[in-house]
């Protein structure tokens, strides 16, 4: 999904052609570096909501509840030095030792793929609504799926959840790495990969967490919507388990506040915004005939096909759902929560929280999929940034007219599918081939649209894989060249190509749809998004540059104040003082509202914008081996979504990128 807060970008993008028209470049460089030894250390003193994509999985699983008690402060102003103070983690799980039971190379590999079969039923779970998303039928998986939820499970013992993990797939060290086909070597390090996760994870407490709940981006409430507003209607049979599924909504609501609390008496933060954006979303859920749920259902049931009658009794049985259900708890739960307003405060990082910053380590390198420490993520990014603003003032200073280009650029349509097939004609010459494709592109209906959310893809259901769809919010309010490069990120190259690239070649196993890597798949997404650009401004570059500086800039910046609110513990000044050195000039608004943001959705941006650069040199890595970038783009995505340490072992660059 591609996500954008539209008063930040359109403030930000003002501040931005401002900077340009005064030729007001480069000066944040300076600003970052350490005056002692001239390395990429930030000295700000004083984070956002992500600009990027975010494939929604369907799953309503929102992690646990916090709310901040009133005596917690942000920690004092912390400038990190640029020498991680940890070590980059080993793994963390033993050796495997293999137990040389097979009689054959053959016999081995088919017992690997039978061993895969088995974690992937593991990984699923039997919690339907999470499963639907990705199978059709479970069942022809040996899958059992309940329909019973609760939020009590949303608050995790993360060594408990260790030593399950563990138990489940210890069986992995029966095989000889060596006699497994190189697809099942890459699965094989990628299952390694997650054992190693989530030893780091098993010491931490939950009581560290952030505050997930009542995000304000993506918050509980506005999960259960979104995922049945896309719930998958294939057969008749959906249309019953529909019906199940929001019935299950409302035992699992009225669990929800006894979380919510748990996680605010643990110290989590709950700003003001927070707590107002929770509310708006439960009161959003309570309304009847204009309720979202059922809106999308109908929109959705007549759109797959079911007759008329069908159509009107289900979407009467979903209503009597909601009224005799789902509304009244949603309504116990608005007056509940109305009950943790005493604990908002003003906005503080997880670096403020005991065991924050190790917690925080270990959600950022989830997400990413990355073993740098968060000193030298920081890093890393911040030399991302200089190297933006070292083009910028570059690109800027040898063509003043560009900035007029820039304005007045327009593609030249908006219709989704011509876009789309327009697309795929510049990524038949440039990009490796996949087969033809089914899907489906749609603008969400008003009652659907969420501000923020411009477009997104909701990849298939591993037994239907035809099912791609792409949704795009109509009301948003940037250019055509914006839709052109979203629908790239969502389409072709981006998302719904990558999806099919991978799960067309030999190394996929359904056991890939039970991991996520958003590190690659967004860093891939947003990389060729600079492609995209110029193909919508015909080849105009340096046009094409500014285009993606506006997006990819921006995104490095609130990715680098994320780590420096929830690491290293910068308060607003730092902040201001951070984004003052930018481009964008300073701006206490803009700074009040980052902080409020990477405090509210700690982390949202950093897979977006770490794997863009990552990505981006990975590809040139393999340039520099020989390779043309074509063949470049081919042999990362036949590695397919992973750690970028296994994608690093599998292209042959070692330990190059981790």
């Amino acid at each position: 999904m591609k996500s954008k807060r539209k008063m930040l970008r359109k403030l930000l993008c003002l501040l931005l052609i401002v900077a340009m028209v005064t030729g007001c470049s480069g000066t944040g460089v300076e600003e970052r570096k350490s005056k002692e030894n001239g390395t990429n250390t930030a000295t700000p003193t004083s984070e956002v909501t992500p600009t990027g994509d975010v494939t929604p999985t369907g799953e309503v699983t929102p992690t646990g509840e916090v709310t901040p008690t009133a005596e917690v402060t942000p920690t004092a102003e912390v400038t990190p030095t640029g020498a991680p103070d940890t070590p980059t983690p080993e793994p963390a799980t033993p050796t495997p030792t293999p137990s040389g039971q097979f009689a054959s190379k053959e016999e081995e590999q088919a017992a690997f793929d039978k061993y895969l079969d088995e974690v992937f039923v593991y990984m699923m779970g039997t919690d339907y609504l999470t499963i639907h998303f990705i199978i059709e039928h479970p069942e022809n998986y040996g899958i059992e799926t309940t329909f019973e939820s609760s939020a009590e499970d949303e608050i995790v013992d993360m060594n408990e959840a260790y030593l399950d993990f563990v138990d489940n797939l210890k069986g992995i060290y029966d095989f000889n790495y060596d006699n497994l086909t190189k697809a099942q070597q890459i699965n094989y390090d990628r299952l390694m990969y997650e054992m190693d996760l989530v030893a780091r994870g098993k010491d931490l407490s939950e009581k560290s967490v952030n505050n997930t709940l009542m995000a304000e981006s993506n918050n509980v409430i506005n999960g259960i919507m979104q995922t049945f507003m896309e719930f998958p209607l294939i057969e008749k049979a959906d249309l019953d388990n529909f019906v199940k599924s929001l019935e299950s909504m409302g035992p699992y609501l009225d669990t929800m506040y006894d979380s919510m609390k748990e996680l605010c008496d643990y110290g989590a933060c709950l700003t003001q915004d927070m707590y107002d954006v929770t509310l708006e979303n439960i009161n959003s859920l309570c309304a009847v005939d204009d309720n979202v749920i059922l809106l999308a259902f109908r929109a959705n049931a007549i759109a797959a096909g079911f007759d008329e009658e069908t159509v009107g009794y289900y979407t009467a049985a979903v209503k009597d759902v909601l009224t005799d259900t789902v509304i009244p708890a949603a309504e116990r739960l608005y007056d509940q929560v109305q009950t943790l307003e005493s604990y908002i405060t003003e906005p503080f990082g997880l670096a403020a929280r005991e065991g924050g910053k190790e917690y925080y380590t270990y959600l950022i390198q989830g997400k990413t999929g990355s073993d740098m420490t968060m000193e030298e993520m920081y890093d890393y990014l911040v030399q991302g940034i200089e190297g933006m603003e070292a083009e910028f003032e570059k690109v800027y200073l040898s063509d003043r007219t560009l900035f007029d280009r820039y304005e007045s650029a327009e593609y030249g349509t908006t219709d989704y599918r011509a876009i789309l097939d327009t697309l795929k004609d510049f990524v038949a010459k440039d990009f490796p081939a996949i087969r033809e494709t089914q899907y489906t592109v749609s603008a969400l209906p008003d009652e659907l649209c969420v501000d923020g959310v411009l477009a997104y893809f909701m990849p298939p259901q591993i037994d239907n894989l035809d099912r791609k769809v792409i949704r795009v919010n109509p009301h948003y309010d940037d250019n055509d060249i914006e839709l052109f490069a979203t629908l790239a990120h969502e389409g072709y190259p981006g998302h719904l190509y990558q999806f099919e690239y991978f799960s067309s070649s030999e190394g996929y196993h359904p056991i890939n749809a039970a991991l996520s890597y958003l590190g690659y798949s967004e860093g891939w997404t947003t990389m060729i998004e600079q492609e995209a650009y110029k193909w919508a401004c015909n080849g105009d570059e340096n046009v094409a540059f500014i285009f993606n500086l506006d997006h990819n800039y921006l995104n490095a910046l609130v990715a680098a104040i994320d780590i420096g609110v929830n690491y290293y513990g910068w308060d607003l000044a730092k902040v201001r003082s951070f984004f003052g050195s930018s481009l964008y000039g300073d701006s206490a608004a803009t700074a009040q509202l980052l902080l409020d943001a990477v405090v509210s959705d700690p982390g949202t941006y950093i897979y977006y914008s770490l794997g863009y650069f990552m990505c981006n040199d990975i590809i040139d890595a393999l340039m520099a081996k020989g390779m043309t970038r074509k063949e470049a783009y081919q042999a990362f995505l036949e590695v397919g979504p992973c750690s970028f340490r296994v994608l690093s072992k599998h292209l042959g660059l070692g330990d190059a990128y981790k």
